[in-house]
C-alpha cells in the first residue's frame, strides 16, 4: 500500500531513534529500517553496540526529496488521471467548463484512456485559457 508521509512533522534540530521516528510518522520500525538499507536515508551514529541515530534535518530533506521525486506535472492540455497515474489529456467531446460561482469554475473531460472524468479548477478570469488549452469552447453544462 503505498502512502504520503508527512515528513513535515519531523524537527530538525532532534535527532530520533528508528522506534520515534516510526511513530511520529505512523509507520513500522522495519519501515523506517527498510529506507535506511536500501532507500538510502542517512543515518547520524551508526554502531552496534548503540540504537542507530537519525538527525532531523537529513530526514526531513530526504524525506521532501522523496516526495518531489515522485511528482509527474502536468504539461499543457493535461490533467492528472488517478486511474492512469499519469497526466493524460482529454477527449474534446467531453470538454466541459462549469461555473460555480463568481470566482470558482470547473474543467471537466473524459480521460482519453481510460474513461474516467478529470477534473481541474480554475478561475473565471482564467476561462479563455482553459478554453484555449483543452478544448472547443463549449457553453457551460450546468447539468453535468
Amino acid at each position: 500500500m503505498k502512502r504520503s508521509y508527512d515528513f513535515h512533522r519531523v524537527r530538525s534540530h532532534r535527532p530520533y531513534t528508528v522506534a520515534t521516528l516510526a511513530v511520529l510518522l505512523g509507520v513500522g520500525e522495519r519501515t523506517v529500517r527498510r529506507w535506511i538499507e536500501r532507500d538510502g536515508l542517512d543515518v547520524a551514529i551508526l554502531d552496534h553496540s548503540r540504537p542507530i541515530i537519525l538527525q532531523g534535518s537529513k530526514v526531513k530533506a530526504w524525506g521532501i526529496a522523496k516526495k518531489k521525486a515522485k511528482r509527474q506535472p502536468c504539461g499543457a492540455g493535461e490533467i492528472y488521471c488517478v486511474r492512469c497515474k499519469t497526466p493524460k489529456r482529454i477527449n474534446p467531446d467531453s470538454f466541459h467548463i462549469i461555473q460555480r460561482n463568481q470566482s470558482k469554475l470547473t474543467v471537466k473531460g473524459d480521460c482519453q484512456t481510460c474513461g474516467l472524468t478529470l477534473h481541474r479548477f480554475g478561475s473565471p478570469l482564467n476561462r479563455a485559457a482553459l478554453e484555449a488549452e483543452f478544448g472547443p469552447k463549449w457553453p457551460d453544462n450546468p447539468a453535468a
